[in-house]
């Protein structure tokens, strides 16, 4: 986790413009247009509750070093499986977070760039599945029940990628949800029943998930503006 946090004080993803020339024409139009969906929300909102206190947003830097930690993990895992062919992480986009079986699973979306392709390379769109496992050892009971290691000597739990995967275009043909991920986050999903295993189509109804609001006070990207 250290080295996570390392990499995320020291990451600076470029700005709008610098990135332009780099998405595809599906990309820019994609992004055109969830800026329009973001303003029609944020002028609802006006009308409908003038008086409501607005929840702070984090900056531009801050949203990225909440999502870049599993940006990381997700890219070695890949990188990892596609010797030669690996990416670079360019841009975090959104990720949501869930509860599950005691863990804290992530879906995310984010850019990247293959490092074989030169610097004109188009980006890459990625989801990823990442969760992270406490560490624990056998207690010394009869029960054999699991006991977690003090946290003075193993504080940080072990990230652990179920997925890392291109979002090939089009784009049009995957879905911005599952049972945790609300389409207004617009976090792109595999195709498949079981691609990922939290919030999947097959096992939602058996599935306990523990929802939790944190990817609310990020914002979109680029704009900051409101994800619900």
């Amino acid at each position: 986790m250290e080295e996570g946090l390392a990499a995320a004080m020291e990451f600076s993803s470029p700005a709008l413009e610098e990135l332009l020339p780099d998405l595809s024409p599906e990309e820019q139009l994609r992004l055109h247009n969830g800026g329009d969906a973001c303003r029609t929300r944020k002028q609802r909102r006006r009308h409908t509750s003038n008086k409501q206190q607005p929840i702070p947003r984090s900056s531009e830097r801050e949203r990225d070093m909440f999502i870049i930690p599993q940006v990381h993990h997700a890219l070695r895992h890949y990188n990892a499986r596609h010797p030669g062919s690996e990416f670079g992480a360019v841009k975090p986009l959104m990720q949501c977070r869930v509860g599950f079986r005691d863990q804290a699973w992530f879906h995310l979306n984010f850019w990247a760039r293959s490092r074989s392709g030169g610097s004109n390379t188009k980006l890459k769109r990625f989801f990823a599945e990442v969760h992270y496992k406490p560490l624990f050892v056998p207690a010394a009971s009869s029960t054999n029940s699991p006991s977690f290691v003090p946290s003075s000597l193993f504080p940080n739990p072990i990230p652990i990628v179920e997925v890392c995967t291109i979002i090939e275009e089009p784009l049009s043909q995957y879905r911005s949800s599952c049972a945790f991920c609300p389409g207004s986050y617009d976090i792109l999903h595999p195709k498949g029943s079981r691609k990922f295993v939290c919030g999947n189509d097959k096992d939602r109804t058996e599935q306990r998930l523990l929802q939790c609001n944190a990817g609310t006070c990020l914002g979109m990207p680029f704009t900051g503006s409101p994800c619900g």
